[in-house]
Formats: C-alpha cells, structure tokens, sequence
C-alpha cells in the first residue's frame, strides 16, 4: 500500500526488531536471494556436543563416500584381458580407465554438493547426527561453497582428520579449512525458513 512503510522498513525496522524474540532477531534481514534461516549463538567455540557429532558424521561421510564410487570399480571387469589374466594395454584400456575415474568423481560430487544443496546442506552423516552446514551469515549454503568444501576436504582429512579436528578445536565458530575458505558454518539442528 502506498505510504505505508512495512514491518522491518525504515524508522519502524529498529521497532519490529526489538519486538521479536532475540533469537528471531537475525531473520528479518534477507541474503539476497538465499533465505536468512535462524543462526543460533555460534560466536563463542564449538561446543562439545557439535564436536562429537561432527566426527561421528565426519566417519560415517568418510566410509559412505569410500562404498558409493568403489562400486564404479565393477566396470573394470570390462577391461580385455590376456590368457594368463594380465590387462591388455591399449585405447579400450584407457577409455574404461578414464571412465572409472570420471563415474566415480561424479559420485563424490553429488554425494559432497550436489545432495546436501538440495538437502538443508546435510550429507547423510549430517543428518544423522543432526547437524548441517550454513552460510557463515546464516543464509543457505549453495553449491559453490558446498564445491569448495568438498575440494578442501583432502586437506582437512589428511592424518585420519587430525587436520581438520585441529582446525575446528582452534576455530572460534569451530570451523575447518574447508569452512573457513568457504565462509561456512557447521551447526546444530534445523531453525525456522528451511524445509
């Protein structure tokens, strides 16, 4: 309606804030055109509830993760063999080589970005455990930040995850590398906005 300034708007906004429950108090500002979903209190560090269940979903993303592309590995029963067993070397060889490995980093990708973009940014460890991943504002995750995760997760993996539990224990938010170059949260739950 013309000349009506709406709930969040101008000289109202500071009004409508104080209003809301404090911690409703983060959702009334959009991210462009992510929606802004409640941020509980992550400033202070990690909590040791969300810390064991991150390693509890980190263990069950690592053994998932490892099943699902292994098995792309069927489709080396394909290869052309010799009399004795031996692989042949040639173009086939290499074609269903390159195959192998192109299948299998598709799975990886859709089980690290893909799903968990259209799943609240929760891999089946996450929602297991119940904790998922958020745009350090509190908006959704999207795919980009999802991709670099996935891509950092070597490095935060490395020495069986010593890496990144070192990362997070540091962290005040308790974020990983991957978090941290993201610009993403780990936290706890589900809040109002998603579905």
């Amino acid at each position: 309606m013309p000349g009506v300034n709406p709930p969040g708007c101008g000289k109202y906004k500071n009004m409508y804030e104080r209003s809301l429950p404090q911690r409703f108090a983060r959702s009334v500002h959009p991210v462009g055109p992510r929606a802004r979903v409640w941020l509980p209190a992550v400033e202070h560090r990690v909590g040791p509830s969300v810390l064991y269940r991150r390693i509890g979903q980190f263990v069950v993303d690592v053994i998932a993760s490892a099943l699902l592309p292994g098995a792309a590995m069927f489709l080396f029963v394909l290869l052309p063999t010799h009399p004795d067993g031996s692989i042949r070397s040639g173009p086939l060889t290499a074609t269903i080589t390159v195959g192998v490995l192109v299948v299998a980093v598709a799975i990886l990708f859709w089980y690290w970005v893909l799903r968990p973009a259209e799943h609240d940014g929760r891999t089946w460890g996450m929602q297991l455990f119940g904790i998922r991943v958020v745009d350090v504002s509190g908006g959704r995750a999207g795919r980009r930040q999802l991709a670099i995760r996935w891509v950092l997760l070597c490095v935060d993996a490395f020495a069986f995850g010593a890496i990144g539990l070192v990362a997070v224990l540091t962290s005040e938010r308790g974020r990983r590398i991957g978090d941290r170059v993201a610009g993403t949260l780990v936290i706890r739950g589900r809040g109002p906005g998603l579905r």
